[in-house]
Parts: structure tokens; C-alpha cells; sequence
């Protein structure tokens, strides 16, 4: 029976989402849900994947889903950036998924689907979201991932980036609040009305996880209401 492992540094959430998959019917448990894992850490990565392999064997599917805004630590423009959320944000955004990437496609073996969540930030930008440490992390993750993928192609491993454009969740909070940004929205995401939702960009890991993506690998998929058109 296959499951879903959940690690992560928020016990909270993974509790949470561990429980959501089992009221749906599925297995899932948690790796070090109090705060032992933290795959941004050195040696974390290997450690949630050995611990999934050991309880449940072979692993199909990789999903990275950390990240950070580094507004509170100063980022904004060049000129305004601080060291302390340069290096910060590029670490958890950026360095954290060659980490991933660089334990996840060994322990693989032959076969499976690697996704990792990515931001419209990296290829357009917006004066009301001017954040350079933020926007040139995602950016980095696209040499990251084509580079991953055609190293892991040989193994049947697939690598795909999802490019994702305000999405409904609490660390995008102080944009979606911003009259400035509801009074733009529409024509930074023109299709649709409003942020994304979680669920639609869960939607698209979904497939990128499935055998119905296993001939896509080292591509940008966008789920992002139109922002990467302007």
C-alpha cells in the first residue's frame, strides 16, 4: 500500500497534514513532526528519505515545498537588500532544493517523479512585489531542475518545476490584503478571479506526479492565472 511521508520543520501543519490525507481514505505518517527535520540543515534530506524508505520501501514521488518571503529580513529592491535576507532566502528557497534534489534521485533508484514549487516571481516581476533575494532564488531553481532532470532521465527519474502566482496561503497574506495588489490583480492573473488556490496548484503536482506526466521532465509548468503572459 503506498503512502504519503509529511516532514517538515512545523509539527503543526504536518500533523494537520497528515490527518487530511487519512480522513481521505489514505496512509500517511509523519517524519520528526516536532521539529527534528529541516531539510534546509545539512544531512536532513538523507535523513527524511531513509526514514521513508525504511518504513514503506520504494519511493515514487518527491515533492518540495519549502520556502520563505524574506520581507521582514529586508528584502526588496538591489539597492535596499540586506545580507541577512539574501543569504537567508537564497538558502531555504534555493539551497534547500539542491539538497532535496541531490539525496531524492539516488534513493529513487529506477523510476519516479520529482516536483518542485516555484514562483511566477522568477521570470516577471511587479514593483509591489520587488524582492530580489525571493525572485532570484526562484529563478536559480530553473538551471537547478532542467540540470537535475537530465541527470535522472537516465534512471527513468523525472524533474519538473511548478511556476505558481499568488496562491491563497498565509505567507502571501500581506499581497492579497493590499489594495494596491486586489486593484492589480486582475491584470497580473487574468484568467480567473482572485489568488489561486492551494488546491489548484495541488492539482498540478498531482499529474506531475502521475504516469500521465511520465514523458515531461525538465519542464516549467505554469499554474499561475495568466502572470507569466505579461
Amino acid at each position: 500500500m503506498s503512502a504519503v511521508l509529511v516532514a517538515g520543520s512545523d509539527g503543526g501543519i504536518g500533523r494537520a497534514c497528515v490527518a487530511a490525507v487519512e480522513a481521505t481514505g489514505g496512509a500517511a505518517f509523519g517524519v520528526d513532526l516536532a521539529g527534528g527535520i529541516d531539510i534546509t540543515a545539512p544531512g536532513h534530506a538523507e535523513q527524511a528519505l531513509a526514514q521513508a524508505t525504511a518504513v514503506h520501501g520504494q519511493i515514487s514521488g518527491v515533492v518540495h515545498a519549502v520556502g520563505m518571503s524574506g520581507r521582514s529580513l529586508g528584502d526588496g529592491g538591489v539597492v535596499e537588500c540586506t545580507d541577512t535576507a539574501w543569504h537567508e532566502v537564497h538558502r531555504v528557497n534555493h539551497e534547500s532544493v539542491f539538497r532535496l534534489l541531490r539525496a531524492a534521485i539516488p534513493a529513487m533508484g529506477k523510476g519516479g517523479s520529482i516536483v518542485v514549487i516555484g514562483s511566477a516571481l522568477a521570470s516577471s516581476l511587479d514593483d509591489d512585489f520587488r524582492t530580489v533575494a525571493y525572485a532570484s532564488a526562484k529563478g536559480a531553481l530553473i538551471p537547478l531542475i532542467r540540470t537535475a532532470a537530465r541527470e535522472a532521465a537516465p534512471h527513468g527519474v523525472r524533474v519538473n518545476l511548478i511556476s505558481a502566482g499568488l496562491v491563497a496561503t498565509p505567507m502571501s497574506r500581506r499581497a492579497r490584503t493590499s489594495e494596491t495588489v486586489k486593484a492589480k490583480l486582475p491584470s497580473l492573473m487574468p484568467l480567473g478571479a482572485g489568488p489561486c488556490e492551494p488546491e489548484e496548484v495541488a492539482q498540478a503536482v498531482l499529474w506531475l506526479l502521475s504516469p500521465s506526466s511520465g514523458r515531461t521532465t525538465g519542464a516549467v509548468i505554469p499554474v499561475d492565472g495568466g502572470w507569466h503572459l505579461r
